[in-house]
């Protein structure tokens, strides 16, 4: 009867520290380390564009962007993310965050339009990082 009583107390023990360490590594996991921004500076007659973030870890899918709004999704690791803008025939893409150039920042601007994507850290001045290309 002892070995069933030391295995419940084994038992009891064990259950809170293993939620305790799952729990943990959950909310490092989503810990979000900086947020990417996205906004579609495109005449408002070329309608909205596609743009489609990712990481090797995580993926945010194809989201649509009306001219003047914003799309945003978050740094959850200290990987390369990637964004890809789709504007009728035209399709962009570039570096949205990356952890060496990017690791004491808690935000990344990006600006799309007609002539090109734009890098900023505060959100006021701007550098051409990437062109379109036509499909």
């Amino acid at each position: 009867m002892t070995g069933g009583r030391n295995s419940l107390v084994v038992l009891l023990v064990s259950v809170p520290i293993i939620f305790g360490l799952s729990s943990s590594v959950v909310g490092r996991q989503y810990k979000q380390l900086a947020t990417i921004h996205v906004t579609n500076s495109m005449s408002k007659d070329s309608g909205a564009m596609q743009i489609h973030c990712k990481s090797s870890y995580t993926d945010y899918g194809m989201h649509q962007v009306g001219g003047g709004d914003e799309y945003e999704c978050g740094v959850r690791e200290r990987a390369l993310y990637y964004c890809m803008a789709i504007s009728g025939r035209r399709v962009a893409s570039w570096h949205a965050f990356q952890p060496r150039r990017d690791r004491s920042r808690q935000a990344v601007y990006w600006l799309v339009k007609e002539d090109g994507i734009f890098l900023s850290w505060d959100n006021s001045s701007w550098v051409r990082k990437s062109l379109w290309e036509t499909e």
